[in-house]
């Protein structure tokens, strides 16, 4: 996998050469699983420069590039060497990467005709279609999403507070070998109503709605998983609210097949929602890209088209939000010509 990459990153055609530099980025280049490290791609060759710290791992990890060790603040200046022997004159950087400090960094010390581009987004859309290899880690990170909600099932109840729910969820994920792949949300009650919501000391009661969002990272690969519960009995408007969350979901996941337009699916969902008269507590997209971020491209939403493909890998989440009710969200995961990767069920379940 990696050498096609580093020929992609090649083949971008914006700038002589290309200096990567985010986690994510490093590590879909070259399989390498640290830190503190960039990856210099040019015509030529490309150069992996890490610290002591790294480079014995970095020479077992590390695949098609050569392994360069710096240390005592000598990293700018080594990558500027390289830079000099390739003859460079543009460079392709991760504008959303590199901070204004670095790039005062990059300025003083490379050679001062660099001209400097931003390639992040095409380094997104080269990470939009997943290998066999990509997919295979997602899929066990999602199976680890249903192997800890279902034993965290028997816990929810009545006074268990959204912070406990947490704990013992976050426990169940990590004990199976998993990173979080995002802070989780714990949301009950009238705080399910905030798409967003920070788990709190507040504790469950009867007929509350309880929305949980949570993810899995393992090897470097994200999963990401909503469901929303019932406690106890429900009354008929949250009811109400689930089932055209539910129906929304569905649609929009039938809909979310390869070559179908994203604003096309995003119409799906957004259009059965304010069809049932809560249009106005709809105001996210229906989806996102998922990989080595929690959020890349495709972007399921009424601001962005774009096609969707064989072996990319997405959500489908609408939801309601209703201030002084509660809300609903329904998420799974897709891959593109496969279809969900998850087998828990979206009927509203009573605890």
């Amino acid at each position: 996998m990696n050498k096609n990459v580093i020929n992609a990153i090649r083949n971008i055609g914006k700038a002589d050469a290309y200096l990567l530099s985010s986690v994510q980025n490093v590590a879909y280049a070259t399989n390498f699983s640290g830190d503190c490290s960039q990856l210099l791609v040019t015509a030529n060759g490309a150069y992996f420069f890490t610290d002591f710290r790294y480079v014995e791992q970095a020479r077992i990890e590390v695949q098609n590039a050569e392994v360069v060790m710096t240390g005592g603040g000598d990293r700018l200046s080594k990558i500027n060497g390289f830079l000099s022997e390739n003859a460079i004159h543009s460079l392709g950087i991760e504008k959303d990467d590199v901070t204004v400090k670095v790039f005062e960094g990059y300025q003083g010390t490379f050679e001062p005709y660099y001209s400097y581009i931003d390639v992040a987004e095409d380094l997104l859309a080269l990470r939009m279609v997943k290998t066999e290899e990509e997919l295979v880690k997602i899929k066990k990170a999602a199976r680890a999403n249903e192997v800890a909600l279902n034993e965290l099932l028997p816990f929810i109840k009545p006074g268990v507070s959204e912070l406990d729910i947490r704990a013992e969820l976050e426990y169940r994920m990590q004990r199976q070998g998993m990173d979080l792949a995002f802070p989780t949300i714990v949301a009950a009650g009238l705080n399910s109503a905030l798409p967003h919501a920070t788990p709190s000391a507040y504790k469950l009661c009867e007929g509350d709605l309880l929305t949980i969002d949570f993810g899995c990272r393992y090897q470097g690969y994200c999963s990401d998983m909503t469901r929303t519960f019932g406690i106890g009995n429900i009354d008929g408007q949250r009811k109400k609210i689930y089932d055209i969350v539910k129906h929304a979901q569905e649609s929009a996941a039938a809909a979310a097949v390869p070559g179908a337009d994203t604003l096309t699916v995003d119409a799906v969902a957004r259009d059965i929602i304010a069809e049932n008269g809560y249009g106005e507590y709809y105001d996210h997209g229906t989806g996102h890209g998922v990989g080595r971020f929690i959020h890349e491209l495709p972007v399921l939403n009424p601001r962005a088209s774009s096609l969707l493909g064989e072996n990319m890998v997405y959500t489908v989440e609408p939801g309601i939000y209703v201030p002084g009710i509660g809300g609903v969200r329904i998420e799974d995961m897709h891959i593109g010509g496969l279809g969900s990767v998850y087998t828990f069920s979206k009927e509203l379940i009573l605890l």
